[in-house]
């Protein structure tokens, strides 16, 4: 039930849930809220594409169990660079906290993502095959035919817009989160989740640049 409340709590008051969070002395579940957001994730690329190829697959429950848990997996492993990444960019801005803080401040960041379960797993069972490619163009014309709004592309539509609004809550509470560990403004948390989000493109720019 604190897990619960807290989950909840952290969706409309995500700085003050965070440091009651930080100031306990455990209970940080940085491991089942990381795996949360992988089911989350991995029910969002789920559709009846998808489900079309596991039906003709020997065991596909099998092959979804395993994907799962390799996913999960690499999640973790990633999750655990992006949260040393985040510290140390977050030390670069002057902030304080430390690794355990911000590792728990980015778990519990991902609350609108685990969130998203409430239609992501719906959607990924009964919904309609993903894709906007509702729309042809010919003749120098972009056409649309409002009789395939019913084959799924107002769904597809109605989901995008969800997706949309997960990823701008995210940044909303996560930034807030780590502003929290770090004991600055949410803005400079925000600043610290984009630094981290271009590191890699740099680190492969640059890279490419070396061996040009």
């Amino acid at each position: 039930m604190k897990f619960f409340r807290r989950i909840c709590s952290i969706m409309i008051r995500p700085r003050t849930t965070m440091r009651a969070i930080l100031d306990a002395p455990a209970g940080r579940e940085v491991v089942p809220l990381v795996l949360l957001a992988t089911l989350s994730a991995f029910a969002g690329n789920a559709n009846e594409n998808v489900r079309g190829s596991l039906k003709h697959a020997p065991m596909p429950w099998l092959i979804v169990a395993c994907a799962l848990i390799v996913t999960a997996l690499v999640m973790l492993l990633l999750f655990y660079g992006f949260a040393w990444l985040a510290y140390a960019a977050g030390r670069f801005l002057e902030g304080e906290g430390s690794p355990v803080a911000v590792r728990s401040a980015l778990a519990w960041g991902m609350a609108p993502i685990i969130w998203a379960l409430l239609y992501r797993v719906p959607a990924a069972l009964f919904g309609p095959a993903q894709g906007l490619a509702q729309v042809r163009v010919g003749d120098d014309r972009l056409r649309i035919d409002p009789g395939q709004f019913t084959s799924g592309c107002f769904i597809a539509l109605v989901f995008a817009l969800l997706e949309l609004g997960v990823l701008v809550w995210y940044l909303v509470v996560a930034s807030r989160t780590l502003g929290e560990a770090h004991r600055f403004s949410a803005w400079r948390g925000l600043g610290t989740l984009l630094i981290v989000g271009i590191t890699p493109l740099i680190v492969i720019i640059a890279a490419v640049l070396a061996i040009s």
